[in-house]
């Protein structure tokens, strides 16, 4: 691994336990297992392994215990070829575990994270080294005075920043104006936005996208240079102060739709990496999130650049 990677990574890691249902019980009611699976994830992490199999170096900063989860952990991120150096083992706690039920009628996941026993990254475990050397650095904001530390220094270092969360974490005021890009999904509305939803619009998908452009502009109000907000199958809306935009996003033959964010997440990295214009770094995330979900798990789905090109190839989608 060179010393200066393309994106380091400070974030989440957990051991997931995947299961598909079918059919999805209501509540209270019982349902089959008719595939499963147990992998690493974590935001950072599978968007990490993604950009490696994208070409891109990385290196990843997390905590795990000293137990049988987190040896999984560090050694399915070192057979991918994530620099797995920073990251911390703590006999003190146990590596968080991640229970994941996805409904087969369509990809949609359930998710609770056991995290009882579990800690994150203190601003003295983590190395000011990394975060100012690399070109590019990635968060989920969940250490929080870590997290600030880091894009702090990354800042001040002229590191472009990635800021990757799916709910408001404690001192995300003082996270965003430190933030060159800050991606999030719009269920990030329901915890963000202080206003209820309203359905102004004519059907339910053009009130999403609206929601979602009325977060992009909160967040940018807070601070962020650049918001992209996902919006499903639907792609993503994104805003900085002089401009905006919907980029759509491509139909696929969907299995489970775990980690197709974080998937978005490197696909539009390695588009800034590749100096691409701002609609073309979305769309190309668009795509690689899309093909993602063929598979059990974002890390199983995660598609190669020649999948992802392929498909962008053959699609008319463009800004709209």
């Amino acid at each position: 691994m060179t010393d200066i990677p393309d994106v380091f990574g400070l974030g989440h890691c957990c051991i997931d336990y995947l299961n598909v249902l079918d059919p999805f019980p209501d509540k209270g009611k019982k349902g089959e297992i008719v595939d499963s699976l147990i992998i690493s994830g974590g935001p950072v992490p599978t968007a990490l392994q993604a950009l490696k199999i994208f070409g891109r170096t990385t290196r990843f900063c997390g905590k795990v215990g000293d137990d049988e989860a987190g040896e999984q952990v560090i050694s399915e991120l070192d057979m991918n070829g994530i620099d797995t150096t920073p990251i911390v083992i703590d006999p003190e706690i146990k590596t968080a575990i991640a229970h994941i039920w996805i409904d087969i009628s369509d990809g949609s996941r359930t998710i609770a994270l056991n995290r009882a026993k579990t800690n994150w990254i203190s601003e003295s475990e983590l190395d000011n080294n990394h975060p100012k050397k690399c070109r590019l650095f990635l968060t989920d904001g969940r250490a929080e005075k870590a997290t600030i530390q880091a894009l702090q220094v990354a800042r001040n270092a002229g590191i472009p920043t990635v800021f990757d969360s799916g709910a408001v974490r404690p001192g995300i005021e003082k996270m965003l104006p430190l933030v060159d890009y800050a991606v999030v999904s719009i269920d990030f509305a329901d915890t963000f936005l202080t206003i209820p939803k309203q359905h102004t619009r004519s059907s339910e998908k053009e009130a999403i996208i609206e929601r979602g452009q009325v977060l992009c502009r909160a967040l940018i109000n807070s601070g962020a240079g650049t918001a992209i907000v996902t919006v499903g199958e639907m792609g993503a809306v994104w805003s900085t102060r002089s401009e905006k935009g919907l980029i759509p996003g491509f139909e696929v033959d969907v299995y489970d739709t775990t980690g197709a964010g974080d998937i978005f997440h490197a696909g539009f990295i390695h588009g800034l990496l590749e100096e691409w214009c701002m609609t073309e770094c979305i769309r190309f995330g668009n795509a690689a999130a899309a093909l993602s979900c063929r598979k059990l798990s974002g890390l199983m789905g995660i598609p190669t650049l020649e999948e992802i090109n392929e498909l962008l190839y053959h699609s008319t989608n463009t800004q709209m």
